[in-house]
């Protein structure tokens, strides 16, 4: 996936981001051809195989500029934590809708999990090895709370989320 400076490939790779936004507002994932993201996106198919590859880097992309996830250096607590994720699933319930109906989600836990893991302030003082177990099951945990949201029409309340999503994460609602 491109990742430089060139303005005019950058406007391209917003272009094919727009434009798979809009086909899958109208239609499934699977059935949108290259030829068709290209005519949507007016570039040309070299322009999209040099940028992205496939459509999957496209949804990698999005999710990287429209939906990042860093944890905040301030975030030293777990209900910081939670409570942050939680805005994250109420602002973003839009593109959580579209990844969950086209069975998109490994994508969302990718972004989540590569996300931890090039924060400098993720666990900074734990081995590489370590840091990677507690990334992948924040992110497997996230994936699935977003799916879920999703699933009830993402109308869960705020202080319910907050609430939920803390007593996974912490353990309390299992001891329950």
């Amino acid at each position: 996936m491109y990742s430089g400076t060139n303005k005019t490939a950058l406007r391209s790779q917003q272009s094919l981001s727009d434009a798979l936004q809009r086909l899958m507002a109208v239609k499934p994932y699977q059935s949108i051809s290259v030829s068709e993201l290209c005519r949507e996106a007016d570039v040309s198919r070299q322009t999209y195989y040099t940028l992205f590859k496939t459509k999957e880097n496209i949804i990698s992309y999005t999710l990287n500029k429209k939906c990042p996830y860093e944890p905040e250096e301030n975030e030293d607590s777990l209900w910081q934590i939670c409570h942050s994720y939680r805005y994250y699933l109420e602002e973003h319930a839009d593109v959580l809708c579209v990844l969950v109906e086209n069975d998109l989600m490994d994508l969302l836990y990718d972004e989540f999990y590569n996300g931890l893991m090039g924060c400098e302030h993720f666990m900074q003082e734990k081995t590489e090895e370590y840091r990677s177990f507690v990334a992948d099951f924040i992110a497997g945990g996230y994936t699935s709370i977003a799916r879920s949201y999703v699933r009830t029409g993402a109308q869960t309340t705020s202080e319910m989320l907050d609430q939920m999503i803390y007593g996974l994460f912490s353990g309390k609602i299992l001891l329950k």
